[in-house]
Protein backbone atom coordinates (compact mmCIF):
# COMPACT_ATOMS: atom_id res chain seq x y z
CA UNK A 1 0.00 0.00 0.00
CA UNK A 2 1.39 3.22 -1.13
CA UNK A 3 0.69 6.67 0.56
CA UNK A 4 1.52 9.67 2.32
CA UNK A 5 2.58 7.48 5.37
CA UNK A 6 2.37 3.87 3.60
CA UNK A 7 2.86 0.45 5.30
CA UNK A 8 6.39 0.80 6.75
CA UNK A 9 6.54 4.09 7.82
CA UNK A 10 3.31 2.90 10.19
CA UNK A 11 4.34 -0.52 11.27
CA UNK A 12 8.25 1.65 12.82
CA UNK A 13 5.34 4.30 13.73
CA UNK A 14 3.20 1.70 16.01
CA UNK A 15 6.32 0.19 17.28
CA UNK A 16 7.67 2.98 18.53
CA UNK A 17 4.78 3.91 20.57
CA UNK A 18 4.70 0.15 21.77
CA UNK A 19 8.35 0.94 23.56
CA UNK A 20 7.06 4.42 25.00
CA UNK A 21 4.01 2.58 26.42
CA UNK A 22 1.53 4.61 24.20
CA UNK A 23 0.51 1.40 22.04
CA UNK A 24 -2.03 -1.11 23.12
CA UNK A 25 -2.21 -4.46 21.93
CA UNK A 26 -5.48 -5.60 20.21
CA UNK A 27 -6.67 -9.34 19.35
CA UNK A 28 -9.25 -10.38 17.25
CA UNK A 29 -9.75 -13.98 17.69
CA UNK A 30 -6.09 -15.67 17.29
CA UNK A 31 -4.84 -12.49 15.83
CA UNK A 32 -3.18 -9.93 17.43
CA UNK A 33 -1.92 -6.71 16.16
CA UNK A 34 -1.03 -3.09 18.02
CA UNK A 35 -2.82 0.06 17.93
CA UNK A 36 -3.77 3.50 18.76
CA UNK A 37 -5.73 4.29 21.85
CA UNK A 38 -8.20 7.22 21.20
CA UNK A 39 -10.85 8.89 23.04
CA UNK A 40 -12.49 11.79 21.24
CA UNK A 41 -15.32 13.99 22.85
CA UNK A 42 -18.05 14.52 20.84
CA UNK A 43 -20.95 17.41 21.49
CA UNK A 44 -24.28 15.27 21.21
CA UNK A 45 -27.27 18.33 21.79
CA UNK A 46 -26.01 22.29 22.19
CA UNK A 47 -28.15 25.31 21.57
CA UNK A 48 -31.30 25.53 24.30
CA UNK A 49 -30.34 22.11 25.70
CA UNK A 50 -28.13 21.15 27.93
CA UNK A 51 -24.73 20.04 26.33
CA UNK A 52 -23.85 16.63 26.51
CA UNK A 53 -20.69 15.04 26.09
CA UNK A 54 -20.00 10.68 24.76
CA UNK A 55 -16.73 9.78 24.49
CA UNK A 56 -16.61 7.25 22.08
CA UNK A 57 -13.88 4.66 22.92
CA UNK A 58 -11.72 3.76 19.61
CA UNK A 59 -8.88 2.52 18.06
CA UNK A 60 -6.42 2.99 15.03
CA UNK A 61 -4.88 0.10 13.40
CA UNK A 62 -2.56 -0.42 10.18
CA UNK A 63 -5.47 -1.28 7.67
CA UNK A 64 -5.62 -5.24 6.91
CA UNK A 65 -3.53 -6.07 10.08
CA UNK A 66 -6.33 -7.95 12.00
CA UNK A 67 -8.04 -10.49 8.72
CA UNK A 68 -11.66 -10.98 8.81
CA UNK A 69 -12.17 -7.44 10.92
CA UNK A 70 -15.77 -6.11 10.75
CA UNK A 71 -18.30 -4.14 11.89
CA UNK A 72 -19.87 -6.33 15.11
CA UNK A 73 -16.75 -8.33 15.14
CA UNK A 74 -15.81 -8.95 19.27
CA UNK A 75 -12.02 -7.65 19.74
CA UNK A 76 -10.28 -7.34 23.09
CA UNK A 77 -8.04 -4.07 23.08
CA UNK A 78 -5.54 -3.92 26.24
CA UNK A 79 -7.67 -6.47 28.50
CA UNK A 80 -10.80 -5.09 27.65
CA UNK A 81 -13.76 -6.83 25.62
CA UNK A 82 -15.48 -4.67 23.10
CA UNK A 83 -18.20 -4.93 19.81
CA UNK A 84 -16.57 -2.57 16.72
CA UNK A 85 -19.49 -0.64 15.47
CA UNK A 86 -17.45 0.72 12.47
CA UNK A 87 -14.16 0.54 10.75
CA UNK A 88 -13.48 3.63 9.20
CA UNK A 89 -10.22 3.94 6.86
CA UNK A 90 -8.82 7.24 7.13
CA UNK A 91 -6.29 9.21 5.23
CA UNK A 92 -4.34 8.08 2.78
CA UNK A 93 -6.17 4.38 3.67
CA UNK A 94 -3.15 2.96 5.06
CA UNK A 95 -4.87 2.85 8.78
CA UNK A 96 -7.97 2.61 9.65
CA UNK A 97 -9.98 3.64 13.11
CA UNK A 98 -12.14 1.46 14.55
CA UNK A 99 -15.04 2.72 16.64
CA UNK A 100 -16.01 0.64 19.85
CA UNK A 101 -18.83 -0.48 22.54
CA UNK A 102 -17.75 -1.93 25.28
CA UNK A 103 -19.52 -5.69 25.93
Amino acid sequence: MSGILGETDIAAMIADLAEADGAVEIVLGSATTTGLSDRAALQIFDGEMPTMIAEPEAVHIEAGSLAGLESGSEITVAGVDYRVRAVLPYGDGAMERLSLTKR
